[in-house]
């Protein structure tokens, strides 16, 4: 393992450290059962620059396998553009908030298969895609080798400057009062594809606009799940605090007032040299 590798494991297991030791990290079972309905997406859509990019690369030939793909954000426009595409994903609520979406889209060339990428016995498939999932991999190089092997022509990988859980970095030092250590993202990942001989190009995209949600209660529900927060505890309080510093507030809904940072997509074709 090298360097940039090596950084990368140390950086997820301080992370993954840090909230054992301030929050306990409780067991929540499938962490995404409350939120998986926040990652749907029109199908249709046309105004999406990640996708719009990535359906350049299929044809009506194509398969397509999309890890972590969940609630079919990414899948369900591509499988209007292409033969097949499967999602792997480990979240049951988020495979079913897929079906949920095909079925209302009317799409039936997606399978679903639910398990974890690194306990998935994938067949290859034409391209490989992934959108914000590295982040809190710790074992970072066989993931991608993985990602790498089961593509026949292309690798395509969003992630962002920053990782999405950094938007909520300030809530968490309200609540825990210390500074949040962050997980990898797009800069540390480019060296450790470089360390692996992997010389990929790098589209990048305009920021998503906030995610915005319709009452501060409604934030503050998902806000306390992501942080793992019991309402009525002194963290708790303190969340309600930042939020009422930290949240915007509009007719139109809530939003955290923080810059959204960009993605980028990460892609190689496996011809290259």
């Amino acid at each position: 393992m090298g360097a940039a590798a090596d950084a990368w494991k140390q950086q997820v297991e301080s992370h993954h450290a840090q909230s054992i030791r301030v929050r306990g990290d409780r067991p929540q079972g499938d962490m995404w059962s409350a939120l998986a309905d926040n990652f749907r997406d029109d199908a249709r859509r046309t105004n999406d620059p990640i996708v719009n990019l990535t359906n350049q690369w299929l044809t009506p030939e194509t398969t397509v396998i999309d890890v972590g793909g969940g609630a079919g954000r990414y899948a369900l426009p591509f499988a209007l553009a292409c033969k097949h595409v499967t999602v792997v994903d480990p979240s049951p609520a988020m495979l079913k908030a897929l079906e949920g979406s095909a079925r209302e889209a009317s799409i039936e060339n997606v399978s679903r298969v639910e398990v974890s990428w690194e306990d998935a016995e994938a067949e290859p498939h034409d391209v490989a895609f992934c959108a914000n999932v590295v982040y809190g991999v710790t074992e970072i190089v066989p993931f991608l080798r993985k990602l790498d092997g089961v593509a026949r022509e292309l690798v395509a990988l969003v992630v962002y400057m920053e990782a999405p859980l950094s938007t909520l970095s300030p809530l968490w030092q309200a609540v825990y009062q210390e500074e949040r250590i962050e997980l990898p993202a797009l800069p540390e990942l480019l060296p450790v594809l470089w360390e692996m001989g992997i010389y990929p190009s790098v589209s990048m995209m305009p920021p998503r606009p906030p995610r915005r949600l319709p009452t501060m209660e409604a934030a503050l529900t998902i806000a306390r799940r992501m942080l793992r927060v019991d309402d009525g505890s002194e963290e708790g309080r303190r969340l309600i605090e930042a939020a009422d510093r930290l949240a915007d507030v509009t007719p139109e809904g809530v939003t955290l007032r923080q810059a959204s940072p960009p993605p980028g997509v990460v892609w190689w074709r496996k011809d290259a040299p």
